[in-house]
């Protein structure tokens, strides 16, 4: 049945699930490492302060937003919105909106125990002591999860387009 064919609610969907499939088209996950949350070190090679907040330290500024717009695995982006509302518009399986939400959470977690992990090692660089090959050991395998999960939303990505398009095709 044509989308002009149906009942005018499902006309909406329709609508609204081909404004998604582009919007969700334009969006990649990129295994950048979450690198906003790594703590630069100065010339020296000690960590940098944080300007305001002495007792922590400076952190790289997030990529510019027309980059975070499209960046389905920056913790920082709305760009996995789009995903969840495709989930919820096409009515899809329960484990689809729980490997969103799965993903989602995992990634926000994430970031969370990068600087933490960031932070162990610039307080053992600036102590000049402590168990900096294991936080760089733990940064590394943070980054390797990282790229994981940007995997498994580039999956969930594809497999919500194709069901957007089986329904725009029907």
């Amino acid at each position: 049945m044509t989308a002009a064919g149906r009942a005018g609610g499902d006309v909406i969907v329709v609508e609204e699930l081909a404004l998604l499939r582009d919007r969700i088209r334009e969006s990649r996950a990129v295994a950048c490492g979450m690198v906003h949350e790594s703590v630069p070190r100065d010339a020296a090679g000690q960590p940098l302060a944080h300007a305001v907040e002495p007792d922590s330290y400076a952190r790289p500024a997030l990529c510019p937003a027309g980059r975070r717009d499209t960046q389905l695995a920056c913790s920082h982006s709305t760009a996995r919105l789009p995903l969840r509302r495709a989930i919820e518009a096409l009515h899809a399986p329960d484990e689809l909106l729980a490997e969103w939400m799965r993903l989602d959470t995992a990634l926000g977690t994430l970031d969370h125990r990068r600087y933490a992990a960031e932070t162990r090692l610039a307080d053992a660089v600036r102590e000049g002591s402590g168990p900096m090959a294991e936080e760089e050991r733990s940064i590394a395998a943070l980054v390797r999860e990282h790229r994981d999960l940007a995997r498994g939303l580039d999956a969930l990505r594809d497999r919500i387009l194709a069901a957007i398009d089986r329904v725009l095709v029907s």
